[in-house]
């Protein structure tokens, strides 16, 4: 008797007809037409009911007068549903509210006129994954068992309130690229047979910022940075740099602006410019020889101390100021800067981009 009962009762929920109309959508670029194509492909994989082709509802609708279109309220939808004869209506919304996705759905129950069942359920801001988010709501509407990583995922977490604060922390390893100019961008494209590197004046960058906030007032954020970077390493120049800033963020609009200084290494040695043969050389190259008087000769040029790859390696300064906005993409931070670093030999120029998730507090 048990098992007769339940193929009777698989027998009528199957029997049993749907039409799902559009959706009402707000604040996405996803249309009407999309959002209802979503769930009713969803529902169709259910297999819970014999779902009415959209092309036949079009049809139907047509041949009975009833507009389909901003067709949204219960007794629209009660109307639609008996001129096109079946028994339940899908529909709902999915709107774009703050930070979150709120997607809505109700069963309509045509021969009561009545809602059967409703449900809503928010997910975080990644349109991209709306159809996951539409079959989890669906899932959810019909008591089917939802998919556990997924709901982690994409579910909106309220988290209790926080003034006046809001707080958004951007420690994560960071890639970008440079061009350096002025003396320092000149010596690394010589060749390293006159002290130069033998490099190309665009490198690539590769390291990790830590930050901490001292400051807060509302969406404003005071903070010091520190970043290591490596410089070069596809060029085999291997050349680290320390930056430490200080920074001031807007974590509404995502905007910052930091400044302070950077360190780094280069190589000098003592050189003398030659007029004559206008070329550099080093100063231990000069061959001093006795003159007339029996005197050993000075070199007559001025010896200064430049960068050179045949040189010591010594610790270099420079000033940073950059810019850059954070943007969001669910529990994603991606920040993104440009920079501009001078130092006395020499300046960089270059944008770096970055990554860190923001996880939940338990």
């Amino acid at each position: 008797m048990l098992i007769g009962l339940l193929i009777t009762g698989n027998a009528q929920q199957e029997s049993e007809t749907a039409a799902v109309l559009n959706l009402y959508t707000n604040g996405l670029s996803v249309k009407p037409e999309i959002a209802g194509s979503l769930l009713r492909i969803e529902l169709e994989k259910t297999g819970y009911y014999k779902v009415f082709d959209k092309h036949d509802i079009i049809e139907t609708s047509k041949e009975k007068g009833v507009s389909i279109a901003d067709c949204y309220g219960k007794k629209c939808l009660g109307t639609l549903g008996k001129s096109i004869g079946v028994n339940k209506i899908f529909s709902g919304s999915i709107e774009h509210l703050g930070k979150k996705i709120v997607i809505s759905l109700k069963i309509l129950d045509v021969s009561t006129g009545e809602y059967e069942r409703t449900t809503v359920e928010e997910f975080v801001d990644l349109e991209g994954e709306l159809q996951v988010m539409v079959q989890l709501t669906l899932q959810k509407l019909l008591d089917i068992d939802q998919s556990k990583e997924a709901l982690e995922t994409l579910v909106y977490f309220n988290e209790p309130p926080q003034t006046p604060q809001t707080n958004v922390t951007n420690n994560g390893p960071r890639v970008g690229i440079a061009y350096i100019g002025g003396e320092l961008g000149e010596r690394i494209s010589d060749p390293e047979s006159i002290g130069g590197f033998g490099a190309k004046p665009v490198v690539s960058q590769f390291g990790y910022q830590f930050e901490a906030e001292y400051l807060s007032a509302g969406d404003f954020h005071a903070l010091v940075e520190g970043l290591v970077m490596l410089n070069g390493v596809e060029q085999q120049m291997f050349n680290p740099s320390f930056v430490f800033m200080n920074g001031f963020r807007s974590s509404k609009s995502g905007l910052e602006f930091a400044f302070g200084p950077s360190f780094g290494f280069t190589k000098t040695a003592e050189s003398y410019f030659n007029t004559e043969t206008e070329e550099w050389h080093l100063a231990n190259e000069f061959v001093s020889t006795l003159d007339t008087n029996g005197n050993w000769t000075q070199n007559p040029y001025t010896v200064v101390n430049r960068i050179d790859s045949r040189g010591n390696t010594k610790l270099s300064a420079g000033f940073v100021v950059a810019v850059g906005k954070t943007f969001h993409s669910g529990y994603l931070n991606i920040p993104v800067n440009a920079y501009f670093s001078s130092s006395k030999n020499g300046w960089y120029a270059g944008v770096s981009i970055g990554f860190n998730i923001k996880s939940k507090e338990k």
